[in-house]
């Protein structure tokens, strides 16, 4: 079903009951602990996961053929909760059904500004009794247990209605022998009920309390009666009147009794009674107002971009608001795809983000991976290894994937986490939070890699049996990004314990430790091919037998899908951005000509089998001039899920990708990078858009970036005095002179590179 093109609202002006998976991932109200899924109230038809709390999960025996040591286990698995925004309405006795009868108008609008979502449908029944319902549902990003939902029926021509509040509580489960979701216990009285459900091996409880007010127009009657599973309101409507359930719910969850949990449940529910729904909505708006003041992007010229990057930055922050103690999903919290895990995008692609964007979510999520620092020293002793090994796919910190070439392997997560670290310290300036987990991060990460990496017998340093970003080209030696990585999160730890040496002492580093770190990462190993002037995605990856793409598969089927990994291993065939991905978070490394010679090479390669892998494209095309295909790069990223490229959107949004379409426009078009040197910034824009205006923190000032075609304004927002460079001009703002401008020369676009035949970007 097409979705309007608005700036600030992602309108579905029709319904299609076939596409309601898909609407209800695009259509989600969360905050990051609590999602609420876009499916009709009415729960007709039936959408999966309609309500998700980011720590009710449930542990799935893994099968292996054949079990070998260090395989986890089990994996954890994110359950959906009974549904708080629930609803079953019968109207003349007859139950209302958008298959059944006659629709005659639907409509529902996301406000991208508010994170409201409303709805309104004109029904007629069978027995051709007409009604209207509108709805309105909001998450709150400052309570982060409560939903507010209101639920009204305006009967033109009078009827009989019933309105049964969060149906689906059948009583308590009896079939506890396996895993899953069971309701432990419910209890129902007139305009309030509690439902208390538990996963059945995990063991984590969840329990929604609800308060119902009711309000009619004119002489309307209601009352409330018994129903099954609860309690029904019945109203008797007269021509043109109308009843309006306002429901206030409150989610509590852990692993305590039920008795507890439906007691802090209660309390956020007495703690909304007395604030009122006029300081609710301003408290939540006040939070979104502050969030589109720092994250706004202006894009004139391309409508559709437009809007997608409003819903991308929404999304984004619905993610993250509410991370304490769980850390970001790669789904949010719009689907159960994925399982419900966290992967290294969240560092890689969110955090980047969310420093600029919101930045105590950033912190939440960092705080969160250091609270799971002790089973990731757990693991590395699994492996025989010293440090911490962070998780490649994980709910609670431990490993929830049994594939090892494609987790397991994939040791750059640990690095990828310390960076986000050092990042966002360098973009928020929260030294604070340096010392409070960075040290732990990056010294166990230093000694990761001292034992996970070898020196050979020139002084070398290498990290072998690995497995990058391409998930296409697995174990192999001398990854340039995983090496990279490692070099720089080594000398982040040499950096670090150097400033702070009574940190230092207190995890055992000496001076010997850390020079043996410093030798590590100035000898790191980057394969390069001399006959092709390339770097190499990893030790010989340039003499692999090249892809013959006339075996297919035929379109944009993933070739994971229709082609075994040992061929896919063994080919030059790219999944996604690798050798490019070490460009962006590497790029001191390379010149400018070798970063051409190395897109040049790797993009006729690449087949983006990965959502990870439009936007990093984008932003080393832009770099490198290639402006109309960053254009298309970041179109494709931006309406991933908006267009339902891959066809899986209705498993939940990429919020990496959501987060990726800012940085396509922002570290590419706009040319942010972040490093040892401080801010830098180089603006150009594509033939496409007309005007690019965006917002970036730096040390705790804030500038905003103003670039049109022949020129650039930089305003300093908050912050006494920041320095920073329009390309290799260094500048100085400050609160006496906020303003400077500087012109923009025009960029002769060189010839693109190739891509592979049928996999141009999709925009």
């Amino acid at each position: 079903m097409p979705l309007t093109v608005e700036p600030w609202v992602l309108r579905e002006p029709t319904l299609d009951v076939d596409d309601l998976a898909r609407t209800a991932a695009l259509l989600t109200v969360a905050n990051g602990h609590l999602g609420v899924r876009g499916v009709l109230e009415e729960q007709r038809p039936s959408v999966p996961a309609g309500t998700l709390l980011s720590p009710v999960h449930e542990r799935y025996p893994h099968g292996y053929a054949e079990h070998a040591y260090g395989y986890p286990d089990h994996e954890d698995r994110l359950e959906p909760v009974v549904d708080a925004c629930g609803v079953a309405l019968d109207v003349d006795d007859e139950p209302f059904d958008v298959r059944t009868g006659t629709l005659e108008h639907h409509e529902r609008r996301l406000d991208l500004r508010t994170g409201v979502l409303e709805r309104e449908a004109v029904w007629t029944s069978p027995g051709g009794t007409t009604v209207e319902v509108r709805t309105r549902r909001w998450v709150s990003l400052v309570r982060r247990e409560l939903v507010v939902a209101t639920y009204e029926v305006r009967a033109p021509r009078g009827a009989r209605v019933r309105v049964r509040p969060v149906p689906g509580c059948a009583g308590p489960s009896s079939d506890t022998s396996g895993p899953g979701l069971v309701t432990e216990a419910c209890g129902h009285e007139d305009g309030a009920t509690w439902v208390a459900q538990r996963t059945v091996l995990a063991g984590v409880g969840a329990v929604l309390a609800t308060a119902h007010a009711v309000s009619t127009s004119g002489d309307a009657r209601h009352r409330w009666a018994s129903a099954p599973h609860g309690r029904a309101l019945e109203a008797d409507l007269g021509a043109g009147e109308a009843v309006r359930v306002t429901t206030h719910a409150a989610y509590a969850c852990g692993r305590r009794p039920v008795e507890n949990l439906l007691a802090d449940a209660r309390t956020v529910l007495t703690d909304a009674a007395d604030a009122g729904d006029d300081v609710l909505e301003a408290e939540h708006r006040a939070f979104l107002d502050d969030v589109w003041e720092r994250a706004d992007v202006v894009v004139e010229g391309d409508h559709e971009l437009q809007q997608a990057v409003r819903l991308a930055v929404l999304h984004t922050v619905q993610a993250a608001a509410a991370v304490e103690g769980t850390g970001l999903r790669a789904k949010g919290l719009t689907g159960t795809g994925y399982h419900g895990h966290t992967f290294w995008d969240a560092e890689s692609f969110v955090l980047p983000v969310l420093d600029h964007v919101l930045p105590t979510a950033a912190a939440a999520h960092l705080r969160w991976r250091h609270a799971t620092l002790p089973r990731a020293v757990e693991r590395a002793r699994t492996l025989g290894l010293p440090g911490a090994a962070f998780p490649w796919r994980t709910i609670t910190g431990t490993e929830c994937s049994g594939y090892w070439p494609a987790s397991t392997a994939a040791v750059h997560v640990t690095a990828d986490i310390t960076l986000a670290l050092v990042r966002h310290v360098a973009v928020t300036g929260d030294t604070e939070l340096e010392r409070e987990i960075g040290v732990d991060l990056l010294v166990h990460g230093a000694r990761f890699w001292m034992g996970r990496g070898h020196h050979d017998a020139d002084g070398a340093f290498h990290v072998h049996g690995v497995t990058g970003p391409d998930e296409y080209t697995a174990v192999v030696d001398d990854n340039t990004y995983t090496n990279l990585v490692v070099a720089r999160s080594l000398a982040a730890a040499v950096d670090v314990t150097g400033r702070r040496p009574d940190d230092a002492r207190r995890l055992g580093v000496d001076d010997e430790e850390r020079a043996r770190w410093a030798a590590a990462a100035e000898a790191v190993v980057v394969p390069y091919a001399e006959d092709l002037g390339v770097t190499e995605q990893s030790a010989g990856f340039t003499r692999h037998p090249a892809w013959d793409f006339a075996r297919g598969p035929d379109g944009w089927t993933p070739y994971e899908d229709r082609v075994h990994y040992t061929e896919l291993y063994r080919h030059q065939l790219v999944k996604q951005a690798d050798l490019v991905l070490a460009l962006v978070v590497a790029g001191d490394r390379f010149s400018t000509e070798q970063k051409r010679r190395d897109f040049a090479y790797y993009e006729p390669l690449t087949v983006r089998d990965s959502s990870l892998s439009a936007s990093v494209q984008a932003v080393v095309a832009a770099e490198l001039g290639h402006l109309t295909l960053a254009h298309g790069y970041t179109r494709e990223c931006a309406f991933l899920d908006l267009h339902d490229l891959r066809r899986e959107t209705q498993e939940g949004v990429h919020v990496a990708a959501m987060a990726g379409t800012w940085d396509a426009l922002v570290s590419g078009f706009g040319g942010l990078r972040v490093d040892g040197t401080g801010l830098r910034l180089a603006p150009r824009l594509p033939p496409g858009i007309a005007r690019l205006v965006f917002r970036v923190q730096a040390d705790g000032s804030r500038l905003e970036v103003d670039a049109r075609r022949d020129e650039v304004t930089y305003r300093l927002l908050t912050g006494d005095r920041l320095p920073l460079r329009h390309g290799d001009e260094p500048l100085v703002l400050t609160s006496a002179e906020p303003e400077v401008r500087r012109a923009l020369e025009p960029v002769a676009e060189p010839t693109p590179p190739r891509q592979p035949p049928g996999r141009e970007p999709r925009t």
